[in-house]
């Protein structure tokens, strides 16, 4: 009993050390950028220049984005206002282009009761958000009960008559927003 005890010890600090030490680089506002460690939590960026370094808080006022390295790929966190008069969050930018593509996950806990504490179960929420290089806000394409994606990317991309047909036919659907603003980068937009 005791060794399971210790297993679960030990990773439960090895998973928490590993978030605290993500190779990073954080970009400012004023355009310098640092290379480092950092984590994000609670829509703050806790960031250090080494190892050895206690972590820094950052936020929105000073920070435009940070990059993760790691795990074969590259994760792109930018502070994104979503309203006039709300402060900016982080968002993950999926695609970048003309039309950029981020996205909002969030993890949350349903079910379970005293009857049956452990039936809880984990659901994550996936909110994706389109935002033109030139527009101040983005539009939310998933929110609201009858979960309205469809109408809201064709609205949005409607100048791209061939894309908004795909979406139409249902060749491209919700799960390919990925694919669909690559295209609208790709064949849409005025080089």
């Amino acid at each position: 009993m005791f060794q399971l005890k210790l297993v679960f010890i030990f990773l439960f600090v090895s998973l928490f050390s590993f978030c605290q030490n993500q190779e990073a680089t954080m970009f400012f506002r004023d355009g310098d950028s640092f290379e480092g460690y950092g984590v994000i939590n609670n829509n703050k960026i806790k960031f250090r220049l080494s190892l050895e370094d206690k972590a820094e808080k950052w936020d929105y006022e000073l920070v435009s984005k940070i990059i993760f390295h790691g795990f074969d790929r590259t994760v792109t966190y930018e502070y994104v206002k979503l309203k006039e008069f709300t402060n900016p969050v982080l968002l993950e930018l999926v695609t970048e282009g003309e039309v950029s593509l981020y996205r909002n996950e969030k993890n949350r806990w349903v079910g379970g009761n005293n009857e049956f504490p452990g039936s809880a179960q984990k659901i994550t929420v996936i909110t994706n958000y389109l935002k033109r290089n030139n527009a101040q806000f983005p539009i939310c394409l998933n929110y609201g009960i009858f979960n309205p994606w469809k109408k809201r990317t064709i609205n949005f991309l409607s100048d791209c008559p061939t894309l908004v047909k795909k979406i139409k036919t249902n060749i491209f659907r919700e799960v390919h927003i990925q694919e669909i603003v690559e295209y609208y980068n790709d064949f849409c937009t005025e080089l």
